[in-house]
């Protein structure tokens, strides 16, 4: 699951020179701001196939934490 997220982040920023980790901050680390984070969110849903409500995209502040929400939502 972490290598699909790690994928889908790369993409949306259109880089690959960060080096993408569990433990990566989403918006310091990543330098995206909120809006760029619903517009990552959504291609997360469209990937998954899912719907994430507004209020748990506030907990994802690492890349760990959107690999676990994802990974519960698959179970």
């Amino acid at each position: 699951m972490f290598d699909r997220v790690k994928a889908i982040i790369e993409e949306y920023l259109k880089r690959d020179d960060l080096e993408i980790k569990p433990s990566t901050d989403v918006l310091s680390d990543l330098g995206i701001n909120s809006l760029e984070l619903v517009e990552l969110v959504c291609a997360f849903e469209m990937e998954f196939d899912i719907d994430i409500p507004e209020k748990d995209i506030r907990g994802f502040m690492t890349v760990e934490d959107i690999v676990r929400y994802l990974e519960a939502d698959a179970a």
